[in-house]
């Protein structure tokens, strides 16, 4: 094989990345343009990708004509992120671990956000639990 080989799930990562950097749904040709390497997959490698992707439920079809298919994302990139990082933590035995390990390893920034999030749902739990 040629050195222009991605590492699996490269490419679908890639596409996805196109599909969230656009408001509305795209088709095949303009995912295509959105490449920001020499290595634009074919028009027909999109088409099997978006495929796999719809069937995963991560994108959905939208087809205007026969000829006229877009594509959109099911979710946004955030979304997808926070439900990987839950099946992450429910995969693990030590739960408190995971969250202390993930904790240590936030920025200054991220641990604000994060305490941020989490103070209105804390407020809501102390109330119902009074």
């Amino acid at each position: 094989m040629s050195g222009r080989t991605r590492a699996r799930g490269q490419l679908e990562a890639e596409v996805m990345r196109i599909l969230w950097d656009h408001e509305d749904a795209v088709g095949a040709r303009a995912i295509q343009e959105g490449f920001r390497d020499e290595h634009v997959p074919a028009y027909t490698t999109l088409l099997t990708v978006l495929d796999r992707l719809e069937k995963k439920g991560e994108v959905v079809r939208i087809a205007a004509s026969p000829r006229k298919v877009r594509f959109r994302p099911t979710r946004s990139d955030g979304e997808r992120a926070g439900a990987a990082m839950l099946s992450v933590l429910e995969g693990t035995g030590d739960r408190e671990e995971a969250l202390l390990r993930f904790a240590d390893h936030l920025s200054a920034r991220d641990a604000e956000m994060l305490q941020r999030a989490l103070r209105p749902r804390s407020t809501t739990d102390r109330r119902r639990a009074g």
